[in-house]
C-alpha cells in the first residue's frame, strides 16, 4: 500500500473522471486545495477548468501574516511590525472580497490584492466605488494606518508570495470546497483514519457518513458569539450556534431492519 495520501488523491481523481466520462457525464469546472499532481492531471488529462480553493489559500496567508504582525519586542521592526497586528482578519476578507468581484480577469485580481496595502496606508485612489472609504465622506480608517516602511515591506511580501497572487488564474472563479470539507468531517466521526477497516465496515461506515451529512447539512443556527479581540476591538466577525444535529436516519435504519426481520417470520409461517 501507497503510504502518501497525496498520492491516493490523484488516484481517487484519475478514477472519478473515468466512472464520469463512462456515464457520460462532463465537468466543467474541478476544484481541490491546491494537490499539485492533480492540477496537472486536470489542465493535461480533461477538458476541465482547473481551481483551486479559496479557503485555504487564504488560510495560508492569514498564517504568513501573523508571523509578521506579532514578535519579541527586540524583533520589532525587524521581522514584524505592530502596524500589522490588527490586520490579519481584514487583510483575508480583503482578499475574498477581491476574488469574489475580479469578474474572472486575473488583471483585475492581482490589482486588488496590491491595492490591500493602499487601503491600510489610508490611500483609497483604487478601491471600488461601493467601499464604505470612497462612499463615505466622513470615512475614518478603524485598523492601524501602515505609516511604517518595515510594515509596508512585510505586507507586500506576504501578498506577493501567496499563491493566490502567485497563480492567478487558479483562483478567479472563486470556487470553494467548503461542502467537501464539511462531508469529510463528518466522515472522521464514523472512519477514524488511524483505524483499517475490512470492507464491510468501511461500506456501512461511509453510508453512515451520507446519511448524517444530508440529513445535517445547512441546518440553521440560532445564534451568534461574538468574541473581543483587543487587538481588533471594532470587529464584529462572530461565530454561528448552530442547531444541534438531528438523527433521525438511526430510527429509519432501526424500523427498517425490524420490519425485514418480521417480514421473513411472515413468510415462514
Amino acid at each position: 500500500m501507497d503510504p502518501v495520501s497525496q498520492r491516493h488523491e490523484r488516484l481517487g481523481t484519475e478514477k472519478i473522471f473515468n466512472y464520469l466520462h463512462e456515464n457520460d457525464v462532463t465537468v466543467n469546472v474541478h476544484c481541490h486545495d491546491r494537490n499539485l499532481s492533480i492540477n496537472k492531471y486536470v489542465r493535461e488529462n480533461t477538458e476541465a477548468i482547473n481551481q483551486n480553493d479559496v479557503w485555504h489559500c487564504v488560510k495560508s496567508v492569514k498564517s504568513a501574516l501573523k508571523k509578521v504582525s506579532t514578535g519579541s519586542k527586540s524583533s520589532e521592526g525587524k521581522t514584524w511590525s505592530f502596524q500589522l497586528s490588527d490586520k490579519v482578519e481584514p487583510v483575508a476578507t480583503h482578499m475574498h472580497w477581491a476574488i469574489q468581484n475580479c469578474n474572472q480577469d486575473e488583471k483585475k485580481l492581482q490589482k486588488s490584492l496590491l491595492n490591500i496595502l493602499d487601503h491600510y496606508k489610508n490611500i483609497h485612489t483604487d478601491c471600488h466605488e461601493s467601499a464604505r472609504c470612497k462612499v463615505d465622506t466622513k470615512y475614518e480608517p478603524s485598523p492601524i494606518v501602515i505609516t511604517s516602511p518595515v510594515a509596508e515591506k512585510l505586507l507586500l511580501s506576504v501578498i506577493f508570495n501567496a499563491t493566490v497572487y502567485k497563480y492567478v488564474k487558479d483562483y478567479v472563479l472563486g470556487r470553494d470546497t467548503f461542502y467537501v470539507e464539511s462531508f469529510n468531517n463528518v466522515t472522521n466521526i464514523y472512519q477514524n483514519k488511524r483505524i483499517a477497516f475490512g470492507d464491510s465496515q468501511y461500506n456501512a461506515g461511509a453510508n453512515l457518513s451520507v446519511l448524517h451529512w444530508n440529513e445535517n447539512v445547512d441546518r440553521d443556527f440560532t445564534s451568534v458569539s461574538i468574541k473581543q479581540n483587543h487587538r481588533m476591538p471594532r470587529s464584529k466577525k462572530g461565530k454561528k450556534n448552530y442547531k444541534r444535529a438531528t438523527y433521525k436516519f438511526r430510527d429509519n435504519i432501526w424500523s427498517r431492519f425490524m420490519k425485514s426481520i418480521y417480514s421473513k417470520r411472515n413468510r415462514r409461517q
